[in-house]
């Protein structure tokens, strides 16, 4: 039996293709579901660049101190599929109960194809490396 690959017509040129979405189950403490979308290459790409500081030499610790909350807030979305949440709402978020946050927090990055260590990743991968004597 052989197998059947994908070549470059079945990948590109096609245009894009639409957003997934997804409506979750209650949030543990709110009791409410929420509506979130997936994200693309790009946007993933600029979720993880807002944690590097401006020169690449290392992280911005304020922006890896709310890094749940900015992707939450890329993912939710009302019934047309319109991002909601404002940056005051984001800021807010930060004073609900855990329980919530880190449900939509798995929620999304499960959606958006995106695991915990991804950021693990990312602060091992800008931490400064030791001179060689």
């Amino acid at each position: 039996m052989s197998e059947t690959f994908a070549v470059a017509a079945d990948l590109f040129g096609k245009g894009t293709k639409p957003r997934r979405y997804k409506v979750t189950d209650p949030l543990p403490v709110q009791g409410v579901k929420v509506r979130i979308r997936s994200l693309t290459e790009r946007e993933v790409s600029e979720y993880q660049a807002q944690t590097i500081a401006k020169k690449g030499d290392g992280l911005r610790t304020d922006r890896l101190k709310d890094a749940n909350r900015r992707l939450i807030a890329l993912c939710l979305v009302d019934g047309d599929g319109n991002p909601y949440v404002t940056p005051a709402m984001q800021t807010e978020m930060a004073d609900w109960d855990a329980a919530d946050t880190g449900f939509l927090y798995d929620e999304c990055a499960k959606h958006c194809g995106l695991n915990k260590s991804d950021i693990e990743d990312l602060v091992k991968n800008s931490e400064a490396t030791p001179a060689v004597a």
